[in-house]
């Protein structure tokens, strides 16, 4: 019984998911975070240029 609720459950945000709601995570790259304390001033465009985008639930990238 508890195994087909958890199924269900987790069918419910795969849906979400292939709908486009996506929980999306953000993780940024060792370069940019080195260049934005190095470069302080313009170092912040290159970290938020060196930023990946990913689903928690799905793992696509976003």
């Amino acid at each position: 019984m508890s195994a087909n609720v958890g199924k269900q459950y987790q069918d419910n945000l795969m849906a979400m998911c292939a709908s486009g709601n996506h929980d999306v995570s953000k993780k940024y790259g060792v370069c940019g975070i080195i260049c934005a304390v190095l470069l302080f001033p313009c170092g912040l465009i290159c970290l938020f240029s060196d930023v990946e985008k990913r689903c928690v639930r799905c793992g696509a990238k976003v």
